[in-house]
């Protein structure tokens, strides 16, 4: 660094009578930075407000998600479409009757007398036993002739895997699209006046008999609930009631049967009672109102096709890289391609939505399979199976395709919907309990799809005989959560302020509703719904299992086809469908509620 400076000396300092004189630098000195003008706005930006602010506004939304299948094909065709000239094929149809071709029957190992020098064969029933095997969930056999080459390879019976399979192929076998609830059903048998009571029996409760009725689906009750009965015979038993226990003797079916203080020995018949559960009082209280949801397809921000209603080939659906069950099913991704705008959506009550579905709608395979009819997945009560001919109970276990041609069976229930199909207005999604004095819908039961095989339905072969009535069946309505309804009532007045469009009128100044909570924000429920938002728009991602099960694996419903003897004397032709095993209970419990 240098040491040299300037050094000016002042002229005050030569005489009292000289002034100092300034020295003038030629230095420009500029800078990058200017004064705002004035009147000009200026305010700290929150980036997690306007963050929040863009979110809760927002009302754009696009889903996303993965499929997991759960299938078997464990209630197979009875007839087979093969030459039995040439070697099995996967692009040929195999039923019960193939194992009594040349190829089972003559086992050129086990079945070679070596005094005759010739093969005695297998009988029919002896081949089905030995050759019909389970492989990963699917049953089908391998190449009798352990001599062939190919004889490892798995040959899969009717229905196959590939009729099940959620991959895109040339035609679909299933159908997805995503509905909300928009309206009710209330004149249907089972609601239009309470909920209806299908049965009665006796308990004993505190040492003394009283009846316990029993409905179609889950009561809702507990223990000390508030009742209002009608329909009784005799009618001079309808009137208001206490719950004293929920289940049978032994604490099992709690949800399907409750007792009241009635001597079921004064009780003659229940065949057009209904109950009402009763809440806030025993004078003024409010009764439930009972219904079927109906869902209708979602609207897309996207209103110049269709009318913005989303379709059924608005998704795309692909195999998860490496990604298969347990039991080695493929998993599937899907992805709505329009995105869903839920801001002028009202559902059934009047209120934004909370919730959307994805549904899904088996396809008939080119009428490979039956029409698909809808029902309700109830329980196996006393009163639920009906043989009479219009049983208005609509079981999805019970759903068959008509008379059978045997004695023992009658027509089906009445379905839902006989024939449903992705094209239709809408779809029945479930039945609800709803009271004005909580505000909330209560799911009692949901909708089941059912379906058969064509084949199965047919009177068969000398081999293997038909019809055969039980099938498959799957929930269809899968939810999707997008908002949450506050735990707590809110109750106003016309002055009262924050009052929501949604709010009810009792009618004497008061209003009550439940504010829809902001996205993110818990207002004590178990888990705070939270989801991602990007580029303007919620993003929706589920995992949804998809079993498909068989209507009747324990022949509990009178679907199962097994051994059984007609009127007639006649027995059931073998051979029989595949019958399950059900899982025991290694401990005694009383789970009853105690009842004084």
């Amino acid at each position: 660094m240098s040491n040299d400076r300037i050094k000016y000396r002042l002229r005050s300092t030569n005489s009292q009578l000289s002034t100092d004189t300034d020295t003038f630098i030629k230095l420009n000195l500029e800078g990058s930075r200017r004064l705002l003008p004035k009147n000009e706005i200026n305010e700290t930006v929150n980036s997690a407000e306007v963050f929040n602010k863009e979110r809760q506004s927002s009302k754009k939304y696009r889903v996303l998600g993965t499929i997991k299948p759960l299938v078997s094909n464990v209630l197979f065709n009875l007839t087979s479409n093969y030459n039995s000239n040439t070697d099995f094929s996967d692009s040929e149809s195999y039923g019960w009757s193939v194992f009594n071709d040349i190829k089972f029957r003559k086992d050129p190992i086990d079945d070679y007398n070596d005094d005759t020098g010739q093969y005695s064969g297998l009988t029919y029933p002896q081949a089905y036993k030995k050759f019909l095997k389970e492989k990963d969930g699917w049953f089908g056999f391998y190449n009798p002739d352990i001599l062939l080459t190919g004889n490892c390879d798995f040959y899969t019976m009717e229905p196959k895997k590939e009729r099940f399979t959620f991959k895109p192929t040339s035609n679909k076998k299933w159908e997805l699209t995503l509905t909300y609830p928009f309206s009710a059903d209330t004149t249907h048998y089972l609601v239009f006046n309470g909920l209806k009571i299908i049965g009665n029996q006796i308990v004993s409760i505190g040492g003394r008999n009283r009846v316990v009725f029993s409905t179609a689906v889950r009561h809702n009750l507990r223990q000390g609930d508030l009742i209002n009965i009608t329909g009784l015979v005799p009618t001079s038993f309808d009137g208001r009631y206490r719950v004293l226990r929920t289940g049978l003797d032994d604490g099992s079916m709690r949800d399907y049967y409750f007792s009241v203080d009635i001597d079921p020995s004064l009780i003659t018949n229940v065949t057009t009672a209904y109950f009402m559960r009763v809440l806030g009082g025993t004078q003024n209280g409010f009764e439930s109102r009972y219904y079927l949801r109906l869902f209708k397809k979602i609207t897309t921000v996207n209103t110049n096709i269709n009318n913005g209603i989303v379709e059924d080939d608005d998704y795309e659906i692909y195999q998860a890289a490496f990604s298969n069950t347990i039991f080695n099913d493929e998993v599937c991704q899907f992805v709505f391609n329009e995105d869903i705008d839920v801001g002028n959506i009202r559902d059934n009550l009047g209120r934004p939505i909370s919730e959307m579905f994805l549904t899904i709608v088996k396809t008939r395979d080119n009428n490979f399979f039956t029409p698909i009819q809808a029902g309700l997945d109830c329980g196996l009560v006393n009163g639920i199976i009906n043989t009479s001919t219009q049983n208005p109970i609509p079981d999805v276990r019970q759903l068959r395709d008509g008379p059978t041609g045997l004695s023992n069976y009658n027509d089906s229930p009445i379905p839902l919907t006989a024939n449903v199909n992705i094209n239709d207005d809408y779809f029945y999604g479930d039945i609800v309990e709803y009271n004005d004095y909580e505000l909330i819908e209560h799911v009692l039961g949901v909708v089941g799809h059912r379906f058969n095989t064509e084949n199965r339905t047919l009177n068969g072969t000398s081999l293997a005989q038909g019809p055969r009535h039980e099938g498959y069946f799957y929930y269809p309505h899968h939810r999707i959560k997008i908002r949450d309804f506050s735990n707590y009532v809110e109750q106003g007045n016309a002055n009262t302020i924050g009052i929501t469009d949604y709010a009810l009128d009792l009618g004497d100044g008061r209003w009550l509703w439940r504010d829809l909570l902001d996205i993110g924000v818990n207002d004590g429920q178990e888990e705070t719904l939270n989801y991602p938002f990007l580029n303007g728009a919620h993003y929706i991602y589920q995992n949804f299992c998809f079993p498909v099960r068989r209507q009747d694996p324990y022949g509990q419903y009178d679907l199962y086809y097994g051994y059984e003897v007609d009127q007639n004397g006649q027995t059931t032709p073998e051979p029989y469908d595949i019958v399950g095993v059900g899982i025991t209970n290694n401990f005694d419990v009383n789970s009853a509620e105690d009842a004084c």
